[in-house]
């Protein structure tokens, strides 16, 4: 790091990352610096290009990024005043918002990633922890939007914090690793429902649980835990948490779009993602520590980068398209057919006996006649 920048205090600590608060010596304004703790040459790479791309972008939702860079101790950057506010997840520990204040946070949010989105870049690992709130009243609520690097990171290694970071994971994220625009839109919508609700849509004591009920798509539905809240608005949130990606808004923008028509569009209920083999421990396979991968530069729009891995599991982390799931036609109704019963069989019958009785009868009769005529 420069010695232009001097460190006061640590902020913030988690298990990818350590926050310090520092002053800059040529100006003598008071400045953040996160300092990674990878020392992986990739993924100090792919921090390079993430903060590269990010440093370019001018948004009151985003971090201003002052410097960044590496040295002997790691990747670093420095972005613009001190820690604002406080993260939305100590805001719900107060309650769910009012709808003021969630119409406040969800354009603000919507603004931050469709910035993001427009420049083909991808958080990866949205959640409430990331989202810090300043203000006195949902009118002057500013949100920004943080998190970019850290990944999956919790403040330690418990199965709890695990949990907690984990809860707005998409299902395409636990089956492959593939995350995209379509990625972020389904985190914000998990971040939407805790908002309205005070409770992450999916939970478990362990981390395959909260797999399976992603995957699964195992959630209550907003309107009963919200009944306050309109229907068009819950519909939207479940319409952005559809476990199917080719089922959300393609990227924030179209998500705003919806949002300010005040509608969500009704899509036929597809079945859940067909689940991965279950994962063979409780924890991820691979360090929770996280850092950014870029999109190779042969692939089309190479500028494509994302702020975290995913280790559930190991995979491609910003990948093409995934291939549309065929949109079931209309069902066929079966009308009821009664089983047909089988022909009734008669058995046969000797007719020989009634022949020979009819035979002496009609004997019988002559030799009267006869008899009466002589």
């Amino acid at each position: 790091m420069s010695p232009r920048f001097e460190i006061i205090r640590p902020l913030e600590e988690d298990t990818s990352s350590k926050l310090s608060l520092v002053r800059d010596n040529k100006r003598g304004d008071e400045l953040r610096m996160r300092r990674f703790r990878t020392t992986k040459p990739e993924e100090i790479e792919g921090l390079q290009e993430l903060f590269r791309q990010l440093a370019t972008l001018q948004s009151p939702h985003l971090d201003r990024v002052i410097d960044f860079g590496a040295d002997k101790d790691g990747f670093y950057t420095i972005t613009a005043g001190a820690l604002p506010g406080e993260t939305l997840n100590t805001v719900l520990e107060r309650g769910p918002l009012t709808l003021a204040e969630f119409e406040t946070v969800a354009l603000q949010l919507l603004a931050a990633l469709e910035l993001l989105h427009e420049q083909s870049i991808v958080h990866g690992s949205l959640r409430p922890d990331f989202v810090r709130i300043t203000g006195e009243k949902a009118a002057d609520w500013q949100v920004t939007l943080h998190g970019f690097g850290q990944g999956f990171a919790g403040r330690d290694d418990s199965k709890e914090e695990q949990i907690r970071a984990y809860r707005c994971t998409a299902p395409e994220q636990w089956l492959d690793g593939t995350t995209r625009r379509r990625t972020d839109v389904y985190a914000l919508g998990c971040v939407l429902y805790e908002a309205l609700t005070a409770r992450p849509p999916f939970d478990g004591r362990v981390l395959k649980e909260l797999r399976g009920k992603h995957i699964g798509h195992d959630l209550a539905p907003l309107q009963k835990l919200a009944a306050h809240v309109p229907s068009w608005m819950c519909a939207w949130v479940m319409h952005l948490l559809a476990a199917d990606p080719e089922q959300r808004p393609r990227k924030a923008a179209a998500a705003r779009e919806l949002f300010e028509r005040r509608e969500a569009p009704n899509l036929p209920e597809l079945p859940p993602l067909s689940a991965a083999p279950p994962v063979a421990s409780n924890t991820p396979p691979v360090s929770l520590v996280s850092a950014p991968v870029v999109l190779p530069t042969a692939q089309p729009a190479s500028m494509h980068a994302t702020s975290s891995t995913i280790p559930i599991p190991v995979g491609p982390h910003v990948a093409p398209t995934m291939p549309r799931r065929p949109t079931p036609g209309p069902v066929q109704r079966k009308t009821y057919t009664p089983p047909r019963k089988p022909p009734v069989t008669v058995p046969a019958v000797n007719k020989k006996p009634f022949i020979i009785a009819g035979a002496a009868v009609l004997l019988l009769l002559i030799a009267m006649l006869t008899r009466c005529s002589g």
